[in-house]
């Protein structure tokens, strides 16, 4: 790794610098958030394909958490221009995406829905019948 206050690309031919937070993973903010919306989109074929076993499932889950995280750092620390600022809100809607759909996949930890008694749920309004009401005929014979 270089100095704190060198310029660091994060591949060949990319211009933008690789901040601080992102040091562990060696990306701009664009690289990073565009190889995390590619490993989510690889995930989630995964996951409906049901070909994810318990740990890979596990493993994703880990992910998403890791990059949100890092993704968290990345917004509080820097002045981002709005094009970034909606490529990591795109990254975290996909990242949120992924987790919802790990905890709904067979075997996930998605908490069971349950329905409550039938006796708790409030009696049906009574409707009447509005186009054979008394009131209604009254009026249509006066018109």
């Amino acid at each position: 790794m270089g100095k704190p206050g060198e310029h660091r690309s994060c591949i060949p031919r990319c211009k933008l610098l690789v901040p601080a937070e992102l040091d562990s993973v060696g990306l701009c903010v664009y690289h990073f958030t565009w190889s995390v919306e590619e490993a989510c989109a690889e995930m989630h074929r995964q996951v409906a394909l049901r070909k994810a076993t318990a740990e890979r499932r596990a493993e994703m889950a880990s992910y998403v958490r890791e990059c949100a995280l890092l993704l968290a750092r990345v917004t509080s620390n820097l002045c981002l221009s709005d094009a970034l600022k909606r490529r990591i809100l795109c990254t975290f809607l996909s990242l949120m995406n992924l987790r919802e759909n790990l905890e709904r996949a067979p075997g996930g930890h998605a908490p069971e829905l349950r329905v409550p008694p039938p006796e708790l749920f409030p009696t049906p309004a009574v409707v009447t019948d509005w186009r054979n009401s008394e009131s209604n005929a009254n009026l249509r014979s006066q018109v």
